[in-house]
């Protein structure tokens, strides 16, 4: 039974529930700083003190629906305690996957990035207490706190849950997983049949390189500066652009992964680790060979590129029934 009240301590039990909703969160991003004149750029660069969403945030916002006391619900949320052991298993697993968040980011390594990273993750248990929080939700966080205010990324990543069926990925069970991974395998089988039957000979499951891909939304994968081209990408084209980042991905490893004779050396270039940011250069290399000439910026106008029958995409996923986790055709009466 939940039991959610606006007058019991936070979720930390911390003896200052005041304290817990005093925010410092600084906007990490230089989106405003692009925009500037290169003479006002250098005399604001050491002063980072942004504390209002960047311009990429209103952008996103048009995709999106706020409730009018977005603020007053959000603060709700972080004053209520819910009495409940699933919300109790998520609060442990959120303390324990700070750490892991962009490593490399001195931000998210300091109380104040933490605090904040933990504030949201824990707002949206309470605001989802059906779901909780799964790990990958959050790199996605992380990414928007990186341009956003607490309350913007909560209502983004409610926008994202709910109008871009990000949270079907995390129900129990993982249907969302496996609708991604099953078109994922349709459009190998279409782009790169030659692949498609290297991974069938060799037993090579979607689940096995692309799980994390799809939790994160590829931010176990790209630096928490570079997100932004991927978030504005998502917002704009949805699973679409998913699946054609990862089409990309398979298209640059082609010649390395059918080359490879065993399971762990297919799987190993695809299982890009992401403990440091020389992880992430590593990753780069590979998929240029070792050329260093590639950049995100590149890669996602690389991404763009790739042409997919979007129209049959969104008739999948249209007839994809979230129970059975598999495609249906629904006939009408």
């Amino acid at each position: 039974m939940v039991s959610l009240s606006t007058n019991e301590s936070t979720p930390m039990n911390s003896p200052n529930p005041k304290s817990y909703l005093n925010s410092q969160h600084i906007v990490q991003c230089d989106c405003e700083l692009q925009r500037l004149h290169f003479l006002k750029r250098y005399l604001t660069f050491s002063t980072k003190s942004q504390i209002t969403s960047c311009w990429k945030v209103q952008e996103w916002l048009k995709y999106l629906n706020f409730p009018r006391d977005a603020e007053d619900v959000y603060h709700n949320l972080l004053r209520s305690s819910l009495e409940l052991q699933e919300f109790s298993n998520s609060v442990r697993q959120i303390e324990l996957d700070l750490k892991r968040t962009y490593p490399d980011e001195v931000y998210f390594n300091t109380k104040v990035g933490e605090d904040s990273l933990r504030r949201v993750l824990v707002a949206y248990c309470k605001y989802d207490p059906n779901l909780g929080y799964v790990q990958g939700m959050n790199y996605v966080v992380a990414a928007l706190l990186w341009h956003c205010t607490e309350v913007d990324a909560f209502w983004i990543f409610v926008g994202l849950m709910e109008k871009h069926e990000l949270r079907d990925t995390y129900l129990p069970a993982f249907p969302g997983l496996s609708k991604h991974c099953q078109i994922i395998q349709l459009l190998t089988l279409e782009q790169l049949p030659n692949l498609h039957r290297h991974f069938a000979q060799f037993d090579v499951q979607c689940r096995m390189y692309a799980t994390e891909w799809c939790f994160s939304l590829f931010g176990s994968v790209v630096p928490a500066n570079e997100m932004v081209t991927v978030l504005d990408n998502f917002f704009q084209k949805g699973w679409i652009f998913f699946y054609k980042f990862v089409i990309y991905i398979l298209k640059r490893l082609e010649k390395q992964l059918l080359g490879a004779n065993d399971l762990a050396d297919i799987i190993m270039p695809l299982k890009i680790c992401h403990k440091s940011q020389k992880e992430w250069k590593d990753f780069l290399l590979l998929l240029d060979n070792g050329r260093r000439r590639l950049t995100w910026e590149i890669m996602m106008n690389e991404v763009s590129k790739i042409v997919i029958d979007e129209d049959y995409i969104r008739y999948l996923h249209l007839h994809f029934d979230l129970d059975k986790a598999q495609f249906v055709s629904k006939r009408s009466n």
